[in-house]
């Protein structure tokens, strides 16, 4: 496995990817099932993302609020398998100051997507080139920072 881009994430296809304008598109997952998770990667096996996989939604919300930039623009999760403690914990997204893209697979329910700001969401079946048809029409490349908090 490559070394990891931070503690607790393992970047694959880390090598000179770039969107048309030079900027790198970061994406973090977190996908615990199997079956999902290869679904995913094999939709981002393109030339512009760097994809992060994140293995706890404490994991993927300390890399997003805490790390130092340049941190993932866009979050991709699997909502079907985030318990209501987790669903609870990720808000901590948006209070701390991270406004990227979330893409979500699964049920998601209104308010949630609301109160999370998600903009996509997928759901089953999954089929090919969903994911990279929503992750290329984002034209979203900005770094994201984090704000300080008074």
């Amino acid at each position: 496995m490559s070394s990891p881009a931070h503690p607790r994430l393992y970047a694959r296809g880390a090598s000179e990817r770039s969107c048309s304008d030079g900027a790198m598109l970061r994406v973090l997952v977190y996908a615990p099932s199997q079956a999902r998770a290869s679904w995913i990667e094999a939709e981002l096996e393109d030339k512009s993302v760097i994809v992060q996989i994140g293995f706890s939604v404490d994991h993927i919300v300390s890399a997003l609020v805490e790390d130092p930039p340049p941190r993932p623009q866009i979050l991709i999760a699997d909502f079907d398998d985030i318990n209501p403690a987790e669903v609870l914990h990720l808000h901590l997204l948006r209070e701390q100051g991270w406004f990227g893209r979330i893409i979500a697979l699964g049920n998601v329910p209104p308010a949630l997507r609301s109160s999370l700001a998600i903009e996509h969401v997928l759901v089953a079946p999954f089929v090919r080139d969903a994911l990279r048809d929503v992750i290329t029409n984002t034209g979203f490349v900005m770094k994201t920072t984090k704000l300080p908090v008074l």
